[in-house]
């Protein structure tokens, strides 16, 4: 699992951190969980043991100059850029499931040539209804925790949408690899359909 960059309040010290709800949440799934820090050297080293799934976790913004964006966007670290976009390589290239939650999502989005658009409006501490053909998430009720989101428009052609609050892409699946991603928080909240979807995307069954 990826982490995030926060830094010392008072002091020079980037540090890799993750919420304890992450935690919680894949180990309800059965996971043991492998933190993967932004700073590693040896990053092929994690995966000489079978890894089962890889996690792109939430936080921080991805840079916009990996999508041609000129714009400047506060709480970006380009080392946590690198290690996810090798970590999708490497996903691709073994065949390893990935999940990517909120910025991940994002990622996954830019790395196969999406786009991401500024200052969504409504989508910060809310909750929306979920639009979608699949029975599982359709009404369902979701959280909301993004400035930034991948409109209609923004969606990758390697990505077909699973699910949409309104113009705002929530749910994607890649087309041919088995890569998912989540706009929204699944651990930060206790719905059942979350963790339903994601082992039925681990079954290949989504």
């Amino acid at each position: 699992m990826s982490t995030r960059v926060t830094e010392a309040d008072n002091y020079s010290e980037k540090r890799n951190s993750i919420a304890y709800e992450y935690i919680d949440f894949f180990e309800k799934l059965g996971f043991l969980i492998y933190l993967i820090p932004n700073n590693t050297n040896n990053i092929k080293s994690y995966f000489k043991t079978k890894i089962d799934l890889i996690v792109l976790s939430g936080g921080n913004n991805v840079n916009p100059n990996l999508y041609n964006n000129n714009e400047l966007l506060k709480d970006v670290y380009d080392e946590r850029d690198t290690l996810e976009i090798e970590l999708l390589h490497i996903s691709q290239k073994n065949n390893i499931p990935l999940l990517g939650i909120c910025r991940g999502f994002h990622m996954i989005n830019v790395f196969f040539k999406g786009l991401i658009s500024h200052n969504i409006k409504n989508h910060v501490n809310k909750n929306h209804i979920l639009q979608s053909q699949n029975n599982i998430l359709n009404d369902k009720e979701t959280n909301s925790f993004h400035n930034q989101g991948i409109m209609i428009n923004d969606l990758s052609d390697k990505l077909e949408i699973i699910a949409l609050s309104d113009d705002i892409v929530e749910m994607f699946i890649h087309k041919d690899k088995q890569i998912l991603g989540i706009q929204w928080h699944p651990e930060r909240q206790t719905n059942k359909f979350d963790k339903e979807i994601i082992n039925k995307f681990l079954e290949g069954k989504l």
